[in-house]
């Protein structure tokens, strides 16, 4: 009975944590839930976290996991790119931007990574609806700002070819935007280098 209850618990949000089995099942130990972790019935994503097994079966699931064991973030770089289509490569675990120190979870659904940021810096993003749950997610112009941000070893055109950006779906971005929020990182190196990552696009 005890799980059925968990059940309905996890349906209505992307991931159960200690905080929301106590105050809506009082009285069931922690050491139920690693009973139920240990005989799979239940996944562990992080200390403190769970899911019910099979239920986590699309990205947009993954999306919204991200987003609730470690807030404030949103999905940005590698995970947003691969998103909107704008680089071939297939990401295996979802990255996200935060305000708090930067952090690797290695859970059996996927590694998630949150790479920090000043509080100042938390914009470009919107809210999405997943399958079941909602997400936030950076804008695609956002998610390049990201990249250059973070990729300190990324500064020539060269560099920028490497990224294999889809050049058909980069022109559908707005530079201008890509440049204002580069721009609001206050940062003249960033700026520098989105200049040529448009430029470079621009002539691919």
């Amino acid at each position: 009975m005890r799980l059925h209850e968990f059940a309905e618990i996890a349906k209505k949000l992307p991931v159960v944590s200690l905080a929301d089995v106590r105050s809506t099942m009082p009285g069931l130990r922690q050491e139920t839930l690693s009973r139920w972790n240990r005989s799979g019935k239940i996944i562990m994503v992080a200390p403190g976290y769970y899911v019910l097994t099979g239920e986590t079966s699309e990205e947009t699931d993954l999306f919204a996991i991200a987003g609730r064991i470690y807030t404030p973030s949103f999905v940005s770089l590698e995970s947003a790119l691969s998103f909107y289509e704008l680089i071939p490569e297939t990401v295996l675990s979802v990255t996200s931007v935060c305000t708090r120190k930067t952090r690797r979870i290695d859970s059996p659904l996927c590694t998630f990574i949150y790479r920090s940021i000043q509080p100042e810096y938390l914009f470009g993003y919107e809210a999405k609806t997943g399958r079941n749950h909602r997400y936030l997610m950076a804008f695609p112009e956002r998610a390049v700002v990201d990249l250059l941000y973070f990729r300190r070893d990324i500064s020539s055109a060269e560099d920028m070819l490497e990224l294999r950006f889809d050049t058909e779906t980069f022109s559908g971005l707005d530079p201008m935007e890509i440049l204002d929020m580069a721009e609001r990182f206050n940062k003249p190196w960033l700026t520098r280098k989105v200049k040529i990552l448009i430029e470079v696009m621009k002539n691919a």
